[in-house]
């Protein structure tokens, strides 16, 4: 190789480099908006179940058929994007997003609600993560943890100041003109990172590799991955994780509120939880470039039990941090593990396609985990039972993963001859 092709090669690499970061840069801010947007349920939820007079399973509804479609949806965009073109795909779904917000502020019955949030709204909110973290997978594969770690730190920061940011604009006007503001400011946040987003150049892939290994050769069909008992066990552990997980974001603030504590107070409850978990989620990244994704997911299913235990006693302000504190471990690993495990075990090729899957899969646990906990409060005045739902829930979790390492090591024997 001459000079001037090896001074290309290397300016290459290194524009790839760099723009990599750019991509890291749009996916946190992607996912920033959406979860951040997510999570302010909860502070809408008061306001609403007050102006309609709807009961807490209702206004759960709502939200868990959000997330159940939206989950169903991600494998749609997730195969567009794979397909065709990321950055359209992610333009779409801001736009969506925003739209959906806007019709929301106009609603007056519950069906038009339904449609606005759990459909149109969903519908936008449904590449953010399965998209952002695939694109972020492919341009890196050396430090590929500490980069999906930056980018899923977004979810944290959104939640961090976007929520309670919220909670103030409906105390200085009401729900639906912030909706209004909402729609406006996340459509244009969405639109306007989405441009910035392109695949690498499949060339530079190995050569940006830690371990020289094409990452793409060692990828394997949407088939074949749904023939990979790992796939499932892989989706039944975050179904469950996620079943706890989603009863405390929605849940918390009333939680708190129903105990006595201020509502605006209540909100900064999830702020520590977002503030917090920017920290968890790039040790977390780090910790299973360094500990492996096994052990990682163990972690965060452990201390999601833990956090269960301690909020059936939490009935103070002070109270309420503490739990916020250790919960912020659990939830800080959420995003970042699932991109993780499925580059580790199935590669990028199809990555969207399959984040949208288990995106899909999640949710439904997800949305059953809200639903419940607002059922059961209407039938019992209390979320005792609920909160030990989630921690059995978490249990469960545990299982799922003691259950992938031994198929993993039953994998490794077989392709090794064993």
């Amino acid at each position: 190789m001459n000079i001037s092709d090896r001074n290309a090669k290397l300016s290459s690499t290194h524009n790839r480099f760099s723009y990599g970061w750019i991509i890291v840069t749009a996916s946190a801010l992607m996912i920033g908006v959406t979860y951040g947007l997510n999570y302010s349920f909860s502070v809408y939820f008061k306001p609403l179940a007050d102006h309609f007079g709807w009961d807490r399973a209702t206004v759960s509804f709502i939200y868990s058929s959000s997330l159940i479609i939206r989950g169903g949806v991600s494998i749609g965009t997730g195969w567009l994007a794979d397909k065709y073109s990321v950055r359209w795909v992610m333009i779409g779904c801001g736009f969506l997003m925003g739209l959906g917000f806007l019709l929301s502020s106009q609603v007056t019955e519950l069906w038009q609600f339904f449609l606005t949030y759990a459909i149109i709204e969903a519908i936008g909110l449904s590449g953010t993560f399965g998209v952002g973290t695939a694109i972020v997978a492919r341009w890196f594969t050396k430090n590929r943890g500490l980069a999906l770690g930056i980018a899923a730190s977004g979810s944290g920061l959104g939640t961090l100041f976007i929520v309670p940011g919220i909670e103030r604009l409906i105390a200085a006007v009401d729900w639906s003109q912030a909706f209004i503001v909402c729609g406006i400011v996340a459509g244009i946040l969405m639109i306007t990172a989405a441009v910035f987003l392109r695949e690498p150049h499949r060339q530079l892939t190995a050569s940006y590799s830690s371990d020289n290994i094409n990452l793409q050769d060692q990828s394997v069909s949407i088939k074949e991955a749904f023939k990979d008992t790992r796939m499932l066990l892989i989706a039944l552990s975050f179904l469950f994780f996620f079943f706890g997980i989603q009863i405390v974001m929605v849940h918390l603030v009333n939680y708190a509120t129903d105990t006595g504590i201020d509502p605006l107070i209540s909100a900064t409850f999830i702020s520590v939880i977002g503030a917090v978990s920017i920290a968890g989620r790039l040790s977390v990244g780090l910790g299973a470039d360094r500990i492996g994704i096994i052990n990682s997911l163990l972690l965060t299913r452990g201390f999601l039990v833990l956090s269960f235990l301690l909020l059936l006693f939490t009935n103070s302000t002070w109270s309420f941090y503490m739990f916020a504190v250790l919960f912020s471990i659990p939830y800080g690993g959420e995003i970042t593990q699932i991109p993780l495990v499925i580059g580790r075990y199935f590669g990028t090729r199809s990555m969207a396609t399959l984040m949208g899957v288990n995106v899909f899969v999640v949710t439904i646990g997800g949305a059953l985990g809200p639903w419940l906990a607002g059922k059961i409060f209407d039938l019992t005045g209390s979320y005792d039972w609920a909160f030990i739902a989630g921690a059995v829930a978490a249990v469960f979790s545990v299982g799922m993963v003691l259950l992938l390492r031994n198929q993993d090591r039953q994998h490794a024997r077989r392709k090794n001859g064993f």
